[in-house]
């Protein structure tokens, strides 16, 4: 599936049903649940949503787990988040092949309509 806004010929390749996690780094309430709902308007199949590990992340981060970061760095276009990095790890349970950790600039980068949801 091709969706508008990225860097292949204007558009992003994305692969039906990349399996994604959402989660709150920032500790704001329900941070993960809106971005959730934001990501699935653009079509993207978040499968988990909750909290990160810590809510001290400072910046907002795409990563890759599986090996392919063509697919971490379309999600990060299409949510418009500017980082992302690979951490592969040997985890036989985990699903999301992307996970999302929404950090302390989403206000900033302006992930989410603030006036919404709350």
């Amino acid at each position: 599936t091709c969706r508008r806004g990225a860097r292949r010929g204007g558009a992003i390749v994305l692969v039906d049903g990349v399996r994604i996690a959402m989660l709150n780094g920032a500790g704001e309430p329900q941070l993960a649940a809106r971005m959730t709902r934001k990501a699935r308007t653009l079509g993207l199949d978040v499968i988990r949503e909750g909290n990160a590990a810590s809510f001290s992340y400072l910046e907002s981060v795409v990563i890759d787990r599986v090996g392919n970061m063509e697919q971490a760095r379309a999600v990060a276009a299409l949510l418009s988040i500017p980082h992302t990095i690979q951490q592969i790890d040997d985890d036989t349970y985990r699903l999301e092949q992307v996970e999302v950790i929404i950090g302390h600039d989403h206000r900033r980068l302006q992930l989410l309509d603030h006036d919404e949801g709350r």
